[in-house]
């Protein structure tokens, strides 16, 4: 049985999709260029519905290997590169220079498809944060996850 608590020793993946995720760089020993902040950025869905977290699969999850094989692009461009590992706890901990409450979670979502499916979710003022509203904070946080997940990039 998978724990539904998640805690902060833990790593998540964020399977990551070339080119969407990266931004092009000057760099040419870098030729897949830099992690992009879009890499954590919340979609409409071809349903219509806002998406309202970023998802990630727990790495200690027996499945992970399997659910992230399960995984593929959004966009028709694009091919799986590999994922970046992001620590549990410092995810919530990130910070972000406004007036309002930043509240950052990582839940898992118990989904019967994907066995390690978890979430990163940000509320504002209590109201959870969601494609249709993007303020500047959300931005903010987008480049602050980039920065992160850009250290413990693993390529497939």
């Amino acid at each position: 049985m998978i724990s539904p608590t998640i805690s902060n020793d833990e790593d998540v993946a964020r399977v990551l999709f070339y080119p969407s995720f990266f931004t092009e760089d000057d760099n040419p020993l870098v030729s897949e260029g830099v992690l992009s902040p879009t890499a954590f950025k919340l979609q409409i869905l071809k349903s219509g519905d806002a998406e309202s977290s970023i998802s990630v699969l727990r790495t200690m999850v027996d499945s992970f290997s399997h659910d992230m094989a399960k995984l593929s692009p959004r966009q028709p461009m694009d091919f799986k590169y590999g994922y970046a590992l992001l620590n549990v706890g410092e995810v919530r901990n990130v910070t972000v220079p406004t007036t309002r409450k930043v509240e950052v979670s990582v839940e898992y979502s118990n989904s019967k498809r994907l066995l390690s499916h978890s979430e990163i979710l940000l509320k504002l003022d209590g109201d959870l944060v969601t494609a249709l509203n993007e303020p500047m904070e959300v931005i903010r946080f987008r480049k602050k996850l980039a920065r992160i997940a850009s250290r413990r990039i693993i390529k497939l």
